[in-house]
């Protein structure tokens, strides 16, 4: 289990909250000037509803910055006479192409994807081939353009090519950005719901992500061609129901299971999603647990599905797996919760009715409802009012500004942030004081608008200006995407400062318990190697 994954969790004002598996306390999440009622998560990759009703995106703590290689290839063929020239014949491939020559590309019509993006430098060529150095042309040979390349000329050298490449880099690692709204005024169909899941479908390429949201005229949206690469995605694409089917609320499960909420209290789960169709093919409809109840809220983990009713009954979909996503019945637990939160391993969390936040104790596949709720008694950390408040600007110049530019450039950056905790990108093309705002790009609907700087500090560290309370909050929401918890690691959660105090007293019992999760942590990442190994 990673030290970054952490639960996270709503209080009642729209503050952020983060529990890390290895402590014991309520940190602040690292955010500034905006609260947020809606949030989903999965480890590094948050999207949330803001309380200004704007979709964010925020991509934090990674190991080391986005960089994306852009290459085209320029192709040459010999002619009668001694020289290569760039007329090509007919069936050959474009002068400035792909790799494997069937999609033109032409260096000025390779453009950053969006805001956050920065070239790291102007466009150069490729001088290795196969670990040989090639001379400062960079050309390499070969008989025709199908064939294979040499890096030296020959005598039955018909063609040549060589590589240009330029790098990009994501430039809103630990910033909040605002994705592009579906119109040029967000307000007029703005998203009430978004999730984030699908990093586990089966035979997906490594570092798939999706990301579906509903809005507030019930409408469904697929985020296209988001992953870790390109968290922020390309486009909203709206995926239909029947007329009628008015949505409240979507979840997306890790192995890419939707599960969408309507107005009426029924449950439509999308099929035949796949990794060659991440957007699925058809809906099916399933029933309310009771004809005298509606479901309000669901969850959904790698095989298991939560529900909530609207008289706050609990309830566990039973036949979930692989080939039936939709499950076979639903199943009644005798228990009451305003929400539930399911983590990518099918442990559950939830907010009890007094807003207090509890976990579901002791579930397996032989008990896959689990035995109690078990209170989360982790105290909070309360950061201390700073005299003198960080202004949040951008906001007002994006509003003000003209809907006609496309978007180009990079999220702004707060004033008052200490330039110390600014991300070292080793890049001198990237100058966060000349980026721009500019404003929605009405065709692509592209991208980051703006950015609100988060600290880019460990969510584990301890600002100095804190202090620690006994939990008195009450919660709106918790969120275990972020998360696979073990019963071993998160014991210190449930109970209180005393009960721990005499159950760690004994050192051989402390020995004891440091060399079982130094076992875990291995077997842990061994599974994950042997993992990407097959």
């Amino acid at each position: 289990m990673s030290k970054l994954q952490c639960v996270l969790a709503i209080n009642n004002y729209g503050k952020i909250f983060t529990l890390s598996a290895f402590d014991d306390q309520w940190k602040p999440f690292p955010h500034v000037g905006m609260d947020l009622k809606h949030i989903s998560a999965i480890e590094n990759y948050m999207w949330s509803i803001g309380g200004d009703n704007q979709t964010y995106l925020l991509v934090h703590n990674l190991d080391k910055a986005i960089r994306i290689k852009e290459e085209v290839y320029e192709n040459e063929r010999w002619m009668p006479g001694g020289n290569f020239s760039k007329r090509l014949l007919p069936t050959d491939r474009y002068c400035w192409s792909s790799e494997n020559g069937r999609e033109e590309k032409l260096k000025e019509n390779i453009k950053l994807p969006s805001f956050v993006w920065q070239w790291e430098h102007e466009w150069k060529l490729e001088t290795k081939f196969e670990e040989m150095d090639l001379d400062d042309d960079g050309w390499t040979y070969a008989v025709d353009f199908f064939a294979k390349f040499y890096p030296t000329k020959r005598w039955n050298s018909c063609v040549r090519r060589r590589k240009w490449y330029r790098n990009r880099i994501y430039t809103g690692t630990n910033s909040w950005c605002i994705i592009s709204p579906l119109h040029k005024d967000f307000t007029k169909e703005p998203f009430i719901c978004v999730s984030i899941g699908g990093h586990k479908i089966l035979g997906a390429k490594l570092g798939v992500i999706m990301v579906w949201a509903v809005t507030a005229q019930g409408r469904i949206f697929y985020r296209k061609n988001v992953n870790k690469t390109w968290p922020e995605g390309c486009l909203w694409v709206c995926v239909p129901t029947k007329e009628g089917s008015e949505s409240r609320y979507i979840d997306c499960g890790p192995s890419g299971s939707v599960w969408v909420v309507l107005w009426s209290g029924l449950i439509l789960v999308r099929k035949e999603i796949s990794a060659e169709t991440p957007q699925g093919k058809k809906w099916i409809i399933v029933e309310s647990p009771e004809e005298d109840s509606k479901i309000t809220q669901l969850s959904v983990g790698l095989q298991s599905v939560w529900a909530i009713t609207n008289d706050s009954r609990v309830w566990y979909r039973k036949g979930i797996d692989q080939n039936l996503n939709e499950g076979t019945c639903w199943v009644k637990l005798n228990t009451f919760m305003f929400s539930v939160s399911v983590t990518p391993n099918d442990q559950v969390f939830s907010v009890g009715l007094d807003r207090h936040l509890y976990f579901r104790s002791e579930i397996s596949k032989n008990y896959p409802t689990g035995k109690k709720w078990i209170h989360i008694q982790a105290s909070i950390e309360i950061e201390q009012p700073k005299e003198q408040e960080t202004k949040l600007e951008g906001i007002e110049s994006w509003i003000s500004s003209s809907f006609t530019e496309p978007s180009h450039s990079a999220p702004t950056r707060l004033v008052g942030n200490d330039s110390k905790n600014n991300l070292n990108l080793n890049a001198k093309e990237i100058n966060p004081s000349q980026r721009r705002v500019s404003a929605w790009s009405p065709k692509l609907s592209v991208g980051s608008l703006i950015g609100m700087e988060a600290k880019p500090d460990s969510f584990m560290e301890i600002q100095s200006n804190i202090s620690i309370q006994k939990s008195k909050t009450f919660w709106s929401s918790i969120v275990g995407g972020s998360i696979e918890p073990d019963v071993c690691f998160i014991s210190q959660w449930f109970n209180s400062p005393k009960d721990r105090e005499n159950i760690f007293k004994s050192e051989w019992r402390q020995k004891i318990l440091d060399k079982l999760i130094e076992l875990r942590l291995k077997e842990k990442e061994f599974q994950q190697i042997t993992s990407f190994a097959l």
